[in-house]
């Protein structure tokens, strides 16, 4: 069978954890599924970069690409108002399954079955954390008809699943739980190149770790404020580097950072590519990941495969993730989160014991099992 699958949010050069998982899934799918063909669609004045394997595999029959040259606010327009092109309309072959690795503005074939992957619904439970602009797009989506249209449902949780089923009533057996996977490359074991990314990213000689993008919804405000209070406490140097691109509604994070007894120990050091973000998982001393909700939490696996230990929220899809590899605190009390640094950071056989269990609980996922699940679907609709 062919399957169409929509790339059109792969443009961006610096990808969300929505963009790695499309990246990482189409790779594993790519290496394991010899059967089956796949045409990767794209629009808009930016052509996605595909990854590499994807390259790897174009003169083969089975791989096609799709590029629509049309400005993507041009293209979104017509689809609202006139329910037109459909997503395979660009598309020469015949089409068997259609395939959105994400939420999108989108106009479904009745006659072809499609397969939607539904993140998280932070945007439907917290649209105060979100822009105007951002409330505007999703609304656009129209995410009740969309979902309503496909013929089954992916979330990358339980936790997310059964707030899919509640919220839209949608039917159980019309979502399947894939979590994510991880790349091989995070792993404990110290290699020659992370000296040479360590000083290229001028880190600390001992800090704790956030990785995403600065925005409302992870709690980056509460998280500094909590490790302002631990050394002040502790009268410990310990440094914060947080790791991520400046999301929407950050001001509050630029200011504390302008203050003089911030500066210099917190460091934004922006967006990492994913060849060095295994070093810098190696380099830290906790990971700090106090999000108010999340549908799986990319960086907590990462992080846990790297033989960092974590902390972070008890709320949604995170102890499901963890199950009890991580120090789970109350998001919204920052003292909460104080004490869970002094406990492991001062704790030696503590810090060990949830190197351990992360590392341990690291090894149930992996991009090939998400794939291979994937692929199965995918079958079993056809």
């Amino acid at each position: 069978m062919r399957i169409l699958v929509d790339i059109r949010h792969l443009s961006s050069p610096e990808p969300s954890g929505i963009g790695e998982y499309t990246t990482q899934l189409l790779r594993a799918l790519l290496r394991m599924d010899q059967t089956n063909a796949y045409t990767f669609l794209s629009s808009g004045r930016l052509h996605p970069k595909p990854p590499q394997e994807m390259l790897e595999h174009a003169p083969d029959d089975r791989i096609r690409f799709v590029h629509v040259n049309t400005p993507n606010k041009l293209l979104n327009l017509r689809t609202l108002l006139l329910g037109h092109p459909t997503l395979n309309w660009r598309v020469p072959e015949p089409i068997d399954l259609l395939f959105l690795p994400n939420l999108n503005i989108v106009s479904l074939p009745s006659d072809i079955p499609s397969v939607l992957t539904v993140h998280d619904l932070s945007w439907k439970f917290f649209p105060e954390l979100y822009s105007r602009k951002m409330r505007l797009w999703h609304a656009a989506v129209r995410p009740q008809k969309l979902i309503a249209s496909c013929a089954h449902l992916i979330t990358p949780s339980a936790s997310t699943k059964q707030d899919l089923v509640e919220t839209f009533q949608v039917e159980t057996d019309r979502v399947q739980v894939i979590p994510h996977g991880k790349d091989s490359t995070f792993a404990p074991k110290m290699e020659a190149r992370d000296h040479g990314v360590r000083s290229r990213l001028r880190l600390p000689r001992r800090f704790a770790l956030f990785v995403g993008t600065i925005e409302p919804r992870k709690n980056v405000p509460a998280l500094i404020e909590a490790v302002h209070a631990y050394r002040q406490t502790t009268a410990d140097d310990l440094h914060l580097v947080l790791c991520g691109k400046w999301g929407w509604n950050s001001p509050h994070v630029r200011h504390l950072l302008w203050r003089r007894d911030y500066r210099s120990w917190v460091h934004p050091i922006g967006y990492v590519p994913g060849q060095d973000r295994p070093a810098l998982y190696r380099s830290a001393q906790v990971l700090l990941w106090p999000s108010l909700y999340e549908g799986f939490g990319l960086p907590i696996l990462e992080a846990m495969a790297s033989g960092l230990p974590v902390i972070t929220s008890r709320v949604s899809s995170l102890p499901e993730l963890t199950g009890g590899a991580a120090i789970l605190i109350d998001p919204y009390n920052s003292v909460d989160l104080t004490e869970a640094i002094r406990e492991l950071v001062q704790s030696a056989p503590l810090r060990q014991q949830m190197i351990q269990k992360g590392l341990q609980k690291s090894q149930d996922y992996s991009w090939e099992k998400s794939a291979l699940q994937t692929r199965n679907l995918f079958e079993k609709i056809i």
